[in-house]
């Protein structure tokens, strides 16, 4: 049997908890590998209890909160069920991400004031965000997820890089390295970057069978 990958993509605010189990469920991967770091499951397995020193990493986590709220959920549950349904299955969870921390330190430390007062002031409008638009915007990224990311260069290349591209170089290694320890992953990681990580896969491991499960599959 070759290897195979099944990369689902996912949305921190969405109630898709029920379709991640029935697809972890229906697949029987040999592992489960998740969007984050271990200090942040341990965190979310805390019902996120763990205090982050940076303040905009904290505002950012409430603001992904109140976003969540309009659909009945808190934001992470889908990363949640994922190692839930692992533990219940006794698969073993693989933690893929860089160091949650780190990540947003860096990006603050290499942001100048203005573009951290855009950031700030966009977050906070996104609360007000309809689940109607939400869903159009996912739609949207979806189809032409080339023409957003060319657009984040432009206004906030810091992003870009340190959010998506650094992040999804570190995450595509682990895969490879989970891929061939296992054989069979299935691996839960949001939509922006799925297109990201299918690029460097496919690039790295060419030998991968990937499969693909976008977020708009399981919203729909």
């Amino acid at each position: 049997m070759g290897s195979e990958l099944i990369l689902i993509g996912v949305g921190h605010v969405f109630d898709i908890c029920e379709k991640i189990e029935e697809i972890i469920r229906r697949e029987t991967p040999a592992a489960i590998a998740v969007e984050l770091d271990y200090n942040r499951a341990m965190a979310l397995l805390r019902e996120g209890k763990r205090e982050s020193p940076n303040l905009f990493y904290s505002l950012m986590a409430k603001l992904q909160n109140l976003i969540a709220n309009k659909y009945g959920v808190k934001a992470g549950n889908e990363m949640l069920t994922a190692i839930k349904v692992g533990k219940e299955m006794n698969i073993p969870i693989i933690f893929i991400d860089k160091d949650a921390n780190e990540i947003i330190n860096k990006l603050w430390k290499e942001m100048n004031a203005i573009k951290k007062i855009k950031l700030l002031i966009s977050s906070f409008f996104s609360i007000f965000v309809g689940k109607r638009k939400i869903e159009e915007e996912v739609k949207k990224f979806e189809e032409n997820p080339e023409n957003f990311i060319k657009k984040l260069e432009k206004e906030l290349p810091e992003i870009k890089r340190i959010l998506i591209d650094e992040r999804n170089e570190y995450m595509a290694k682990n895969l490879g390295i989970a891929v061939e320890k296992y054989g069979k992953v299935v691996a839960v990681v949001g939509e922006g970057h799925v297109e990201g990580l299918k690029n460097l896969l496919e690039e790295m491991h060419p030998e991968i069978n990937l499969k693909i499960i976008h977020l708009s599959q399981l919203i729909g």
